[in-house]
């Protein structure tokens, strides 16, 4: 069940990153490019099958994990005369996130969803801090929440979502009431910087 539950968080990263459905915002492609985003990993903590979760030494007794992912924007595309006038998209893809409009409630709305979709009706899903925050000349969320599975712990997730004007980067960190990661977590946390694509 433990082990489980790791990869259910790694799921639930996954969906955060890839599936708001909303159109790319000008807005975004004002704020500067970045080349990419670093982050020191606890040093208990040991990779995974699942790209970018890192779990620690004793898991699967303890669940505690952090997620890295990194969402490369579309770029415009060059369209033929023939593409235009059948009314294809400059984007790359119509579909995108709109990160620089993200609000507590839609962050609440989509991780309440598909943790109840997961788990069921009343794991009491909260966000207790949603805050702009600002990493490296790079604005950004810092989004506090936990919930609670039926028959297991409360779960504590702290996340991280940082825009640029190409790439998306979101580090989140997990770990059940009982785990002993605070310290460990607030070093890792510390430690993020985002990069400057030089131009």
């Amino acid at each position: 069940m433990m082990k489980k539950k790791g990869m259910v968080f790694a799921l639930i990263f996954a969906f955060l990153i890839c599936a708001v459905p909303m159109q790319t915002k000008a807005d975004m492609k004002e704020l500067p490019a970045a080349q990419y985003c670093s982050v020191v990993i606890p040093e208990s903590f040991k990779v995974t099958d699942v790209p970018g979760m890192y779990v620690n030494e004793h898991y699967p007794l303890e669940s505690a994990n952090v997620t890295y992912g990194v969402k490369t924007l579309p770029e415009d595309r060059v369209l033929t005369n023939a593409q235009k006038a059948a009314g294809e998209s400059e984007s790359a893809s119509e579909v995108d996130i709109r990160y620089d409009e993200l609000t507590k409630d839609m962050y609440d709305e989509i991780m309440k969803e598909n943790y109840e979709a997961l788990y069921g009706d009343g794991i009491g899903y909260t966000i207790e801090n949603f805050e702009d925050i600002q990493k490296d000349g790079f604005p950004g969320y810092h989004i506090i929440s936990s919930f609670t599975p039926e028959g297991s712990q409360m779960i504590h997730q702290e996340t991280f979502i940082i825009l640029s004007q190409n790439r998306v980067f979101t580090v989140v960190y997990s770990r059940a009431e009982d785990d002993d990661f605070t310290e460990a977590f607030a070093q890792s946390m510390e430690s993020i910087h985002v990069i400057r694509k030089n131009r």
